[in-house]
């Protein structure tokens, strides 16, 4: 992570055309390189606290230190995007951040009673969402403060370090 733990280190969009939103990204706003992840592999979903399998493609990229997600659903499964998009909503959908420790900031939001609208794994390291749409109007996300998180963010954002603008979208490997 290029962001302090405990800092608000990402930015994501729900976005109806991927394609359209990386053009706007990487040639008007000059963010990138993205890293295009199709049909992510996500285990342990649980949506507003029943079972869910919702297919994503994500697309991360920086603009300065700050990470740039852009996430595209690919079914109509329960989720927080889908919520969103039913909405008729696009574009800001969380904030995400690491937290020195996960565990005591998923409790300290819990007892606030802020709602945690999905929870799932990544890599084995475990996310959440907050409902926090009623304070923010977005969601917040969470995640492990894990090396399986900084690892991957880190190579992502050393593509980024002094990127010169060829090869804007790429293909991610997981």
């Amino acid at each position: 992570m290029t962001q302090p733990l405990q800092t608000v280190s990402q930015l994501a969009y729900v976005v109806r055309d991927l394609d359209a939103a990386l053009k706007y990204w990487t040639e008007i706003v000059r963010a990138g390189p993205f890293f295009v992840y199709k049909r992510i592999a996500i285990t342990d979903q649980r949506y507003r606290g029943a079972a869910s399998d919702i297919g994503l493609t994500v697309a991360l990229g920086y603009s300065g230190d700050l990470q740039i997600e852009l996430i595209y659903c690919e079914d109509d499964a329960p989720s927080v995007y889908k919520e969103f998009l039913d909405a008729g909503r696009v574009g800001v959908h969380h904030v995400g951040i690491m937290p020195v420790d996960y565990s005591a900031t998923v409790a300290q939001y819990t007892s606030q009673g802020v709602e945690p609208a999905f929870e799932c794994s990544l890599g084995g390291a475990p996310v959440v969402y907050f409902d926090t749409v009623a304070q923010l109007g977005h969601f917040t996300e969470f995640w492990d403060n894990s090396p399986v998180f900084k690892d991957f963010f880190a190579s992502i954002a050393s593509a980024a370090k002094n990127w010169d603008g060829r090869d804007p979208v790429r293909e991610g490997a997981i």
